[in-house]
């Protein structure tokens, strides 16, 4: 048979995991013919946001060689019969080697083939040696350090150059200078530095001699007439990135949700796994003493494990005991004394914000979080909600100044303020009072106001299923549907966490020089339904906390 073509990306997810390249070219081979795929690619929208910061990132670099050649934008061609257009890349080869013999002109997106291998380098720099010209391959990325996949990512793009007879004297990284500040809108001189050191170069050219393995590795899977289920769920879905087809791979077969009690499901065993268990030391004791399911430990052994007097303890005493029993454990006169010790009506306060690789504001920073909208439930001592108050800044400019006013109208100087997981909500309130000082007194004031939630959970309260939670122990999306069944974030539209809030924050606001494509369209009727879904989830994230609140109450 016909080994399918590759590319640097599908090479690189045969490295992160065999059974994702097998899974996408099926995918991609299914959809070719309009049929059903074994799986279907799902792209979070942390990995939607990554690519669209790497297409800007990607435009500011071009921007740095003015006379450059764009090889991808070139190689678009029309039928001649449909009138569609579409990319020739036996075109892109041609222009590729067209533009090298004028020896002068810097190249993007520039096309090689070898074997069934083909690659586009970001940037391909002319550098002249006496009467010959070598070239340098600069690989673009949207990160602040060189990571272990950058170096695979240059070793392939690099390997397939030279075996396609071009002369390369070196190779480079273009990354992201951390603490890039834009001071003019539009200008981002500074934003990217060069890599390219000795040490890369060792790296890259030791990297190199494994191509020919990973070829015949790729091959081999793709040859493959059954999905390879060997290669089971592991730290690889995750590293170096979230791989598409992680929920085919970890469908569970129990039919257990969230919120749902142990005893309610097939008997299958618990994983050893305990909550803050540092390199997971405490539970690979018990699996080395032979215990296989978390239910079936001894209360006596769990006592002797989590035996001090730490909230971790504590924990871990709570969720073995929950797990064995399939019942919630709660000990409600704790956590009522706790909430006793609040000011009320208390007023739970959430953030969404945004950040960028690429600064779009003046006065803003690489990756710094840019607040554009909260919610604010206030709650009377008997648990009935008093008001609610919201803001959200979708004109495109930056959101802060507006946004810190607001705040300090909307909270009462009074009473507590309540968070999930206070830190984050602190840290954006404190950025504000730096950036605006005349604000100052008035957001730290809401600042020591600021108290967490989370703990008094987490010190009295653990549901059976957050033993097993896919997300974090004690995040609200796995604690809420335990305590407040009827309440889910999957009701919610589009947006149903963080990540998903920026990108309706993009489709809402649509902030220029954030955009995929410059004069990207996008409809009133978009940016409605997203600021309307954007409304609902952050609405949601305090509407929780007055029900957990209720539910401790």
């Amino acid at each position: 048979m016909t080994t399918p073509h590759l590319s640097k990306s599908l090479l690189n997810n045969y490295r992160q995991c065999p059974r994702r390249l097998w899974l996408e070219m099926q995918d991609r081979a299914a959809r070719k013919k309009g049929l059903e795929p074994v799986a279907q690619a799902v792209y979070s929208a942390d990995t939607t946001k990554r690519f669209l910061d790497g297409h800007v990132i990607g435009r500011i670099a071009q921007a740095c060689w003015s006379e450059g050649v764009d090889i991808e934008k070139a190689s678009w061609i029309t039928d001649e019969d449909t009138g569609q257009r579409h990319r020739d890349l036996n075109y892109a080869t041609h222009l590729t080697y067209q533009w090298m013999q004028d020896q002068r002109r810097t190249l993007f997106e520039a096309t090689f083939q070898h074997q069934n291998l083909l690659v586009m380098a970001d940037v391909m720099v002319p550098r002249r040696h006496g009467h010959r010209v070598y070239w340098q391959m600069i690989e673009v990325k949207s990160s602040t350090t060189p990571k272990d996949y950058h170096i695979t990512d240059l070793a392939t793009q690099a390997w397939v150059a030279e075996q396609s007879g071009v002369d390369l004297d070196s190779v480079a990284l273009l990354l992201v200078n951390k603490g890039f500040e834009l001071h003019t809108a539009g200008d981002y001189t500074g934003l990217l530095g060069l890599h390219d050191d000795p040490d890369l170069q060792a790296q890259v050219r030791q990297a190199q001699q494994e191509m020919p393995a990973t070829l015949r590795g790729a091959a081999q899977t793709l040859a493959l007439r059954q999905e390879p289920r060997k290669h089971q769920p592991g730290d690889q879905c995750t590293s170096p990135f979230e791989c598409p087809y992680i929920g085919h791979c970890t469908e569970k077969t129990t039919g257990q949700t969230i919120g749902q009690t142990a005893k309610q499901t097939t008997p299958q065993p618990v994983p050893i796994r305990f909550y803050n268990d540092r390199g997971g030391a405490k539970a690979q004791t018990l699996i080395d003493a032979g215990h296989t399911d978390l239910r079936q430990v001894p209360p006596a052994t769990i006592a002797r494990l989590w035996n001090g007097s730490t909230d971790t303890h504590g924990v871990n005493q709570r969720l073995a005991q929950a797990v064995r029993t399939g019942s919630v454990v709660m000990d409600r006169a704790g956590a009522q004394a706790e909430l006793q010790t609040l000011t009320w009506p208390v007023q739970h306060l959430d953030f969404e914000t945004i950040s960028f690789v690429a600064p779009v504001w003046p006065g803003t920073q690489s990756g710094q979080h840019i607040p554009f909208q909260y919610s604010l439930h206030r709650q009377a001592q008997s648990g009935q909600v008093l008001g609610h108050a919201e803001f959200l800044d979708t004109t495109g400019q930056d959101p802060r100044r507006a946004l810190a006013e607001q705040l300090v109208k909307d909270i009462d100087p009074r009473c507590t303020v309540l968070a999930w997981n206070d830190s984050f909500e602190r840290t954006v309130i404190r950025d504000l009072a730096e950036q605006f000082a005349d604000l100052r007194q008035a957001l730290m004031r809401i600042h020591d106001q600021v108290q967490d939630l989370l703990p008094i959970v987490r010190r009295h309260y653990f549901h059976p299923d957050m033993a097993q939670a896919e997300g974090s122990t004690f995040s609200i999306k796995t604690v809420l549907p335990c305590m407040v069944p009827h309440l889910q974030y999957s009701q919610l539209g589009t947006v149903q966490n963080g990540g998903e809030a920026q990108l309706a924050y993009l489709l809402a606001a649509a902030p220029l020089g954030a955009e995929k494509e410059p004069g990207q369209t996008i409809t009133p009727a978009e940016r409605q339904q997203a600021r309307k879904d954007l409304l609902a989830y952050c609405g949601l994230d305090t509407e929780a906390m007055v029900e957990i609140v209720k539910s401790l109450k």
